[in-house]
């Protein structure tokens, strides 16, 4: 996207998720961070028609698509922390599923799964890889009336909507009482640095996997979950997405890349066993990896 495409500048007198007055700001970069709830936020956006060209077409390359077949291990974690809470099984939810990864191994581990996917790319390559039958829509609620699910699950998807408040409350319009409410997102504790460092390499819209407006704190996620009553929410840090050396036999393969490769997972590896060590020694308490699982139980 061009950074000619750029065209809305937000009212932010208020903070778009808790109300907090701007004279409570502190700029971080392209954004701007609400020191009452903590999240940052970007003053600027896209046009819902440009975030929807892009999300449709521009984003779904082949290079992406195989990188959402290669991080299975990441979803493979999420459904064992589903599983944790919900071990007798149960209907599941994918809002944003992308591919379809995350119900490929949901269904695997015998549960009734249900894909939205605003993309029609995305959903062509579910049925092809996986052989399921996605909504190809935006989300809403209005779409299952009547229905209740015992999970749902959304993995990158709530700091790119323009009102994570009203998609959290629309989410738990559809969730069976004492079900599981899982998101994965970006954890703005270790890359609120980053942030300035993203306007210092012009990186506007790219730095999150598309252009992200917002980026949370767990304290943020926490108060938008007790605004609708959940008690119960715990952050896990995620596991990183680890790009492996390629066969060297492969097109455009070269030594340099794959040492590039190499050196770059063993670097994630080393902070993910580092922040995982803080967090088990904190009790859970403290959630400090660069991507994190947030799970709330309805009460």
């Amino acid at each position: 996207m061009d950074s000619a495409l750029i065209n809305t500048q937000l009212d932010i007198t208020r903070c778009p998720i808790c109300g907090a007055a701007d004279n409570r700001y502190l700029r971080r970069g392209y954004y701007v961070k609400c020191s009452a709830c903590k999240v940052a936020f970007r003053e600027r956006r896209e046009s819902a028609a440009e975030l929807d060209e892009y999300w449709q077409k521009e984003f779904w390359t082949d290079e992406e698509i195989e990188k959402r077949k290669n991080r299975e291990p990441v979803f493979r974690d999420a459904f064992a922390l589903l599983r944790r809470q919900k071990p007798w099984g149960g209907s599941v939810l994918d809002i944003g599923c992308g591919i379809g990864t995350f119900l490929s191994v949901c269904r695997a581990g015998g549960w009734d799964v249900t894909g939205v996917e605003p993309s029609s790319i995305a959903c062509e390559v579910a049925r092809r890889e996986y052989g399921l039958d996605l909504i190809n829509a935006p989300f809403s609620s209005a779409m299952f009336q009547g229905r209740k699910f015992d999970a749902i699950f959304a993995a990158q998807v709530i700091h790119h909507l323009a009102d994570p408040a009203a998609f959290v409350a629309e989410m738990d319009r559809v969730l069976a009482d004492d079900g599981i409410l899982m998101l994965r997102t970006p954890n703005l504790i270790p890359l609120e640095l980053s942030l300035v460092l993203q306007r210092l390499l012009g990186r506007e819209k790219e730095f999150f996997c598309g252009p992200a407006l917002y980026t949370f704190h767990p304290d943020t996620l926490s108060f938008l979950f007790r605004r609708l009553n959940y008690r119960e929410v715990t952050f896990v840090n995620s596991r990183p997405y680890l790009e492996m050396p390629a066969a060297p036999w492969q097109p455009g393969q070269s030594a340099k890349a794959n040492l590039r490769r190499l050196s770059v997972t063993a670097l994630k590896l080393a902070a993910y066993g580092a922040v995982e060590a803080v967090h088990k020694v904190s009790n859970g308490r403290v959630v400090v990896g660069p991507s994190l699982f947030v799970v709330a139980r309805k009460a």
